[in-house]
């Protein structure tokens, strides 16, 4: 078998495509990070987005982003070691360290880089990653590139702070990075922070929070530390921008020195283009907008609760969560792919999720502040509409 015959031999997309059943790569048009989106030339209530404050479409964000392609071009066109530093990356990571209240920040080109070049480069020969089980898939490829230079990685159980505890007394050394989401992104479940904290202290580990999904939404802005009031505690918080902060690229927060010694030792820091200047530019506007807004509780957290609280009155079955996103959970994977197609022929878009993303068949809504009252209760009466439809397939499939 020659390399590439494994893709020719690959059927699991087509098989759901026959069926008219694939639903992935949409191809929306135009904006798709608010409540709506135009789909095959349709509106649609889009309950997939993951733009939790609707800033992608803000004004001050949009002209933040044209107004840095007008002076610095569309891009840094190197890496930041060398030629691609600019100074408006620079101007918001010294914000970004001000508002999460660390000593400084490291911007990375996407979320995703961020974990896979933060731990990689700190956990290495001799030292220990112990990951949550649910961990996302950055902080798993991050530990994976760090174990094939010859660091051990093992698990804990899913915001298990005693079976942390418990792996962390049975090891001999204190080096050890401890890593963990701050809120799933397919759960929607929030990690137990100050036990984490507290575990990791008495044993000397270091804790990485990956927040991607929860900076912008708790904490007043700050996450789910700020949230837990323990901020100057976590030694490493991660982020995205791609949420929260409606542009790409992401960031570690650390000291001054672990910040030094990843600019000059991660990979996929050294080897990648800088930010390119629109992208850093939307973000930075997209934090002022949320410092700005740090008072008033995010919208999105008020919609999801409602949402959540309707679909489970329905008789849906929508797994527990404190967060905007909500996932149905479905018994296999042809009832799942049916109902968000039945939903999407609705004028409803949500996210399929399938193993090994998630446990199970679930799919996943995530709420934004663009989810007016209005919105809610149009969507809310889809799902209603469908109930004796799509509720039977839970029984049949059981």
């Amino acid at each position: 078998m020659d390399l590439l015959e494994k893709c020719r031999a690959y059927v699991r997309a087509d098989e759901a495509r026959d069926v008219g059943l694939y639903p992935y790569y949409p191809a929306f048009q135009g904006p798709a990070g608010g409540g709506k989106a135009v789909l095959d030339g349709a509106d649609i209530c889009m309950l997939g987005s993951n733009d939790y404050r609707a800033l992608s479409a803000n004004r001050q964000v949009i002209g933040a982003a044209q107004d840095a392609i007008a002076l610095y071009g569309t891009s840094a066109a190197g890496s930041r070691l060398l030629n691609g530093n600019l100074d408006l990356h620079e101007e918001l990571e010294a914000d970004l360290a001000d508002f999460f209240g660390y000593e400084a920040a490291l911007i990375f080109s996407s979320g995703y880089m961020t974990n896979l070049g933060v731990v990689s480069a700190l956990a290495g020969r001799g030292d220990q990653v112990l990951l949550d089980e649910r961990a996302h898939a950055s902080l798993v490829d991050g530990a994976q590139l760090a174990k094939a230079s010859g660091a051990a990685v093992r698990w804990f159980g899913h915001s298990d702070p005693h079976d942390l505890a418990r792996q962390l007394a049975a090891t001999s050394t204190t080096s050890i990075l401890v890593a963990t989401d701050g809120v799933f992104s397919m759960e929607g479940d929030l990690a137990p922070v100050a036990e984490l904290v507290a575990v990791c202290e008495e044993y000397g580990a270091t804790l990485l929070i990956d927040d991607a999904h929860g900076v912008g939404v708790f904490g007043r802005g700050r996450g789910v530390i700020g949230q837990a009031g323990l901020q100057g505690r976590v030694p490493l918080m991660t982020l995205t921008f791609s949420k929260s902060l409606a542009s790409q690229g992401g960031a570690v927060l650390a000291d001054a020195k672990t910040i030094d010694f990843l600019r000059h030792t991660s990979r996929p820091q050294i080897f990648s283009s800088g930010l390119s200047p629109a992208d850093t530019s939307a973000a930075h506007a997209a934090l002022r907008e949320i410092r700005r807004r740090a008072e008033a509780e995010p919208d999105a957290l008020e919609a999801a609760e409602h949402l959540r609280r309707a679909l489970d009155a329905l008789g849906y079955d929508v797994a527990g969560g404190a967060g905007p996103v909500i996932t149905v959970r479905f018994p296999d994977q042809t009832s799942m792919l049916s109902a968000q197609q039945i939903l999407l022929e609705c004028g409803v878009y949500t996210n399929a999720v399938l193993p090994p993303a998630c446990e199970g068949y679930r799919l996943r809504i995530a709420c934004t502040d663009a989810h007016t009252p209005d919105v809610l209760e149009a969507a809310i009466g889809v799902f209603a509409s469908l109930r004796e439809e799509l509720l039977p397939r839970y029984r049949e499939a059981a």
